[in-house]
């Protein structure tokens, strides 16, 4: 699982927070490095698939602090040579 936080709701806003989720272990990220991906459609075209877009509702209020508001959580599929019975 990919979470993405971006700055703004559009698939092309630039990332500006990650985390991955793989085989159930957080995988840290290098602060050093650059972002595999500079915004969501980039993570779109390389495969992962978006599961929740940010919630629109959770938008910029200093009245009300809420969530990021703008955090993207995609999936990525993996091929298994497993068989199912």
């Amino acid at each position: 699982i990919l979470y993405l936080q971006c700055q703004g709701t559009s698939l092309q806003d630039e990332v500006i927070g990650m985390s991955l989720v793989e085989d159930g272990e957080v995988v840290e990220q290098n602060p050093a490095e650059p972002w595999p991906y500079q915004n969501t459609l980039e993570a779109i075209k390389d495969g992962w698939r978006v599961v929740k877009f940010p919630e629109l509702s959770l938008g910029h209020d200093e009245e009300r602090p809420t969530g990021l508001g703008c955090e993207f959580i995609l999936e990525k599929m993996r091929e298994s040579n497993e068989t199912v019975l």
